[in-house]
């Protein structure tokens, strides 16, 4: 009891916000650097993705090798790579957008690949029929045939993008994230509260633009200018090839202690805990608010009110809410399985509500022809009906949040993130490699036993 009235005072320490003018002038160049780095890195990603992508798709020569290593990078999370973007260029908006446009440049180049690999054949093999090259069959065919899916997840990535500029900015990346971060650890929590509104107004926003993004993909184009400008008023602060080759060489070979070796095990335990603790909270709760938020489930006006909460839960990144909840709750893994479910709680409350809406509606029928009331339909109709999709999204969850729990255990959750965080503070960057391998290792294993899974179960849908 007394633990819950400090957490209710300290959440009342978070309002109101600081809403003062001179405050919020002086967010504004944190701000433009965050939306600056988000359209950066998209802008890399998607003019090295993109070709990558194509090459995977027309089945180059050694394509496989290509998507191997997209897949090598993707597993890597971006919070790990901001930290070793401020080790080679420095702090700032350029280590951010660094690491950045290579985490995005393997998730959208594996994506994009994927769509390109399961597009109809039949029109592929009648332009190769006319002597087509690769480009062309790539550009007349490959493109038009998944551009509607292009579009969705390319302005889906954006929007991530635009999350994770602040999770990269916790570690020096600049922006909102270094800002949030100094407001936290100074325990001035109203204009930490301000910076979390402007983030949420941002996601919000950046939501609505992917709208007219795939209702107009000519708006897209905006994003060019931008990234271009904020990478040149952003140049690296250090970074030179010899500079970039020495740091490197010094995190090499990956090396622990004795003693830090024999507590790998346990801090891998128990980033896998904070993982699956996280995700079955976001289970139990995006269940019930994605009943309240599924059209065909309760009356509009509760949707859209519910909807709102599950966009606020989502549009906060994971080490945001690990910030209030570790303040909150203390340090250590309780905070990060917290922060975990809440956040994934309003992923999978939207993509649950989706899955709701788009079953097939002639049970449904059936049902409400016996007379059968609003509960019984959904509970033998509705429910059943979409427990293929909510499994596979909930798989492909927790494989996402076993990379998060390396992100918020930066911030004192606990597990492998908080020892990576702690060697890279103290410049000890051959023990700094071997977590980042571990960290690695763990993620593909989590990735490759959830594909496993899925495959043997017969689930065939794509979740985002």
């Amino acid at each position: 009891m007394h633990a819950l009235i400090i957490a209710w005072h300290t959440l009342l320490a978070f309002f109101p916000p600081d809403l003062s003018p001179s405050y919020l002038r002086y967010v504004w160049l944190p701000v433009t650097q965050t939306v600056g780095m988000a359209s950066a890195g998209m802008v890399v990603a998607l003019c090295l993705g993109i070709p990558l992508a194509i090459y995977v798709g027309t089945r180059a020569p050694g394509w496989q090798g290509i998507v191997g290593m997209l897949s090598a990078l993707r597993a890597i999370p971006d919070l790990t790579l901001a930290i070793l973007a401020v080790v080679v260029v420095g702090l700032g908006p350029a280590a951010g957008m660094a690491a950045l446009a290579v985490f995005y440049t393997a998730m959208v180049g594996k994506v994009f690949a994927e769509l390109f690999l399961a597009a109809p054949q039949a029109p592929l093999e009648s332009l190769r029929a006319t002597g087509a090259p690769r480009l062309a069959v790539a550009l007349f065919g490959l493109i038009p045939l998944t551009l509607a899916d292009l579009l969705t997840f390319g302005s889906y990535s954006f929007e991530c993008a635009m999350r994770a500029s602040v999770i990269v900015g916790a570690v020096g990346g600049g922006g909102i994230g270094t800002e949030l971060v100094g407001a936290v650890n100074g325990l001035d929590y109203p204009r930490a509260t301000t910076l979390i509104v402007i983030l949420a107004l941002l996601v919000t926003s950046v939501d609505t633009l992917g709208w007219f993004m795939r209702k107009h993909p000519r708006i897209a184009l905006v994003l060019f200018p931008m990234g271009v400008a904020t990478m040149l008023l952003n140049p690296p602060q250090v970074f030179v090839l010899r500079h970039a080759l020495a740091t490197f060489a010094g995190m090499f070979p990956p090396l622990l202690s004795t003693k830090a070796l024999a507590a790998l095990p346990a801090l891998l335990w128990e980033t896998l805990e904070i993982a699956v603790g996280g995700t079955a909270l976001a289970l139990l709760l995006a269940i019930p608010l994605a009943l309240g938020a599924a059209r065909n489930v309760v009356h509009t006006a509760i949707t859209a009110v519910v909807r709102r909460v599950l966009d606020v839960s989502r549009a906060v990144p994971e080490i945001v809410w690990g910030l209030i909840l570790v303040v909150m709750a203390g340090i250590g893994p309780l905070a990060g399985a917290l922060a975990l479910g809440i956040h994934s709680a309003g992923v999978l409350g939207k993509l649950f509500a989706e899955a709701f809406e788009n079953v097939d509606t002639a049970p449904v029928r059936a049902l409400e022809a016996t007379g059968a009331g609003r509960l019984p339909i959904v509970a033998f109709g509705i429910f059943p009906l979409a427990i293929g999709p909510i499994a596979v999204h909930t798989m492909f969850r927790l494989e996402w949040n076993v990379r998060a729990a390396t992100v918020v255990g930066m911030i004192g959750a606990g597990g492998i993130g908080e020892a990576l965080y702690n060697a890279q503070q103290h410049m000890h960057y051959q023990q700094m490699m071997a977590y980042i391998a571990a960290t690695w290792l763990l993620v593909i294993l989590a990735d490759v036993a959830g594909e496993r899974v899925r495959r043997r179960l017969g689930w065939n849908y794509v979740a985002t």
